[in-house]
């Protein structure tokens, strides 16, 4: 049964690549995927899969019948980001200043190439599949918008994958337990006294305040956490000053803190607190902090889930295509469905480095190898069949 559904998929691989194609060229921000949106009602109702709006960009497409068995959801998010593309692609962004340069685009066909070949099997399947095509993942506000709307409701489990180009097309990891992190953010505000370079005795240095604050702040995870502990404390942004003679007055850093932990989290963020006040204490600047705890919790895969997803995985695409990759540092809203139901999420592999596509996410030159579309189809269709269909019927 495995795989007849797989050759289903590949005999849909064109199809599924030139949705995928469609989508890229088309980028919309969180909340306003419309063009998208449409785009998935459209193919779902070619499909015959009834469907319904969440909020204004969000779709929730049915197979199946709650009544005969377990309802699992299968989850696609749908945004882009405000990204310039310089890919160069014959499918290349037709939205100057947007792109998908995260793999959504991918996301969303490989589930609809699933949902085809899922509808076609509905027969078949002792319960109900829910498509959730979520928006403004990157935001972090669809999947709340998808709780709060009750989409969850009577829902067993749920299933979601990321598409990754720093790993080999074929790589597959489904591991249990902690994957990916929760994402703090924080801006500080150092204010001192401008004047002119030749007198600094009579300013108050910013830039060399947010200077000694930025390799301080690299203390609090080396020095402060046992070292087996996971976290990361990144300042991605410090501006300050305006002009090479001038001492600045004011200094502006802007960060992220990573983390696995609640109770390191919330001590990174208090001694994100201390240093500001005690180095604006010693540079006699007034430093203010804006800290935004994270909006998710951090990824964690449900054991018995992974269990059922790893199995559906070897069944559909081999055994060959399971490896163990440790935990990563980036973020996903996904964990907002697992804070609520058991919940499963796998890395899928779309790199190649020997065609180039080994550019990471969120990278003006991402891309990716587009086989992977037939991968991440199987595997939402594999853990759906692992679910609900009738384990005598198997071959």
């Amino acid at each position: 049964m495995y795989k007849n559904i797989k050759n289903e998929i590949l005999e849909k691989e064109n199809d599924i690549i030139a949705l995928r194609r469609y989508f890229h060229q088309y980028p919309e921000l969180g909340m306003e995927e419309y063009k998208t949106a449409a785009k998935i009602k459209e193919e779902l109702d070619q499909l015959g899969i009834c469907w319904e709006a969440v909020g204004e960009t969000g779709v929730i497409g049915y197979i199946g019948d709650k009544a005969k068995g377990k309802t699992i959801a299968l989850r696609a998010d749908i945004d882009a980001l405000k990204i310039e593309e310089k890919t160069g692609a014959d499918y290349t962004s037709k939205h100057p200043g947007f792109m998908h340069a995260c793999g959504h685009d991918a996301h969303i066909a490989s589930l609809l190439g699933a949902a085809a070949v899922l509808k076609k099997h509905e027969a078949e399947l002792n319960g109900m599949v829910k498509l959730i095509f979520e928006p403004s993942e990157e935001n972090c506000k669809g999947a709340r918008l998808i709780c709060e709307a009750g989409v969850l409701k009577e829902v067993d489990s749920i299933f979601g994958l990321h598409i990754f180009t720093d790993m080999e097309y074929g790589e597959i990891s489904i591991d249990a337990g902690e994957r990916m992190a929760t994402t703090d953010i924080f801006k500080i505000v150092l204010t001192g006294k401008s004047g002119h370079a030749g007198k600094p005795h009579l300013c108050i240095d910013a830039t060399v305040a947010g200077a000694a604050l930025v390799m301080s702040l690299q203390t609090l995870v080396s020095r402060e956490l046992n070292p087996l502990s996971a976290a990361v404390v990144s300042v991605g942004r410090f501006a300050s000053g305006q002009q090479y003679n001038v001492v600045s007055g004011e200094a502006v850093l802007e960060g992220t803190v990573r983390s696995f932990c609640e109770k390191e989290r919330k001590q990174l963020e208090e001694g994100i607190y201390r240093m500001v006040e005690e180095i604006s204490k010693a540079y006699r600047v007034k430093g203010e902090v804006f800290y935004q705890p994270s909006l998710h919790p951090p990824v964690i895969n449900d054991e018995t889930e992974t269990k059922v997803a790893q199995e559906a995985a070897k069944k559909m695409l081999g055994e060959e295509c399971l490896v163990s990759l440790p935990k990563i540092f980036l973020g996903e809203d996904f964990s907002i469905y697992q804070a609520e139901i058991p919940g499963v999420f796998a890395f899928v592999g779309g790199g190649n480095k020997e065609k180039g596509l080994i550019y990471p996410n969120h990278h003006d030159h991402f891309d990716i190898d587009e086989r992977v579309l037939v991968d991440g189809a199987c595997l939402h269709a594999a853990y759906a069949m692992e679910k609900l269909l009738d384990k005598t019927k198997e071959s």
